[in-house]
């Protein structure tokens, strides 16, 4: 069934909507925006599309707006779909990621350096030596992602990383008992192999963010025909089917919903084998774009 019938001249609050109006169930485009799963009626999914290059600005002050793209011959409006819910989506997450593990690789050499100083110089070493407790291992040891691929990437850290800060203890030890020249060869072959090799981690996670960090256009459709709005979400799922017992009510989760996710988030479809997610109402997104 479509949502038609559900769209009126003015945005209706989702806590209003009953899941006995889905008698017959949905078939849905499910999307991915950040970690949370996003669902919409296939019958108001025009195409996607991963061409981005022509959007152009406009003089709007819409929240969520981004631009406008020419697309079949109609110039079509363009809402960030997080941005409209006031989150960062996962190209933005995906930023922010990059800069930590920028920022946690310098760390280690700084921390190698700290060692090398401590050393030669006789200063007090004062960096964690315990793995969990420096700020890269308080974060690796609590990190989840959905992306398969850099957990992947990042099960590879533990080892040199692990490696790394043991080597504090062993060559404050040789130092302890005179064996500076043995303490610096170790120093020199930590430094030259297991710190290059947590780098070269650092590295394959950094490309990875950055080549996974490619956004869609969904263009939204009323007639079925021609795109009425396009939203730039993170990741295409699946068509699901959902049954009309997989609706559940919203009035509880609108009070914890910002403005924006009130007028456009309709229900919560639950699911057993995948993760659960929120169905979008089309017509409310064409009237935020339109400025409704």
């Amino acid at each position: 069934m479509t949502m038609t019938a559900m769209q009126t001249e003015n945005l209706q609050p989702s806590a209003s909507l009953s899941p006995a109006q889905y008698s017959n169930g949905l078939r849905a485009f499910t999307f991915w925006v950040s970690n949370t799963l996003y669902a919409i009626d296939i019958a108001r999914v025009l195409t996607i599309s991963q061409n981005m290059d022509n959007i152009q600005s406009l003089p709007s002050q819409a929240k969520g707006l981004v631009g406008m793209i020419e697309f079949q011959g109609n110039a079509v409006p363009v809402l960030d779909f997080a941005n409209l819910l006031s989150f960062n989506s996962g190209v933005e997450k995906n930023a922010e990621l990059i800069q930590l593990l920028n920022e946690r690789e310098k760390d280690h050499v700084d921390w190698v350096t700290a060692l090398e100083d401590s050393l030669i110089n006789d200063v007090p070493f004062v960096k964690a030596k315990d793995p969990h407790k420096c700020a890269f291992g308080q974060w690796y040891d609590h990190f989840k992602s959905r992306d398969e691929t850099l957990i992947e990437v990042l099960a590879e850290f533990d080892k040199p990383h692990k490696q790394i800060h043991a080597m504090a203890d062993k060559i404050l030890n040789m130092k302890k008992d005179g064996d500076l020249e043995l303490a610096n060869q170790l120093l020199r072959y930590e430094r030259n192999v297991t710190l290059k090799r947590l780098m070269k981690r650092f590295e394959q996670a950094r490309t990875h963010l950055k080549e996974s960090s490619r956004q869609v256009l969904l263009y939204v459709t009323e007639d079925g025909s021609s795109p009425t709005v396009a939203i730039r979400i993170d990741d295409i799922n699946d068509v699901v089917d959902f049954k009309p017992e997989q609706f559940k009510p919203m009035n509880r989760i609108n009070t914890v919903l910002n403005a924006e996710a009130v007028k456009i988030v309709i229900a919560y479809l639950k699911q057993n084998d995948q993760a659960d997610c929120l169905l979008v109402e089309a017509g409310n997104l064409v009237k935020l774009a339109q400025g409704a």
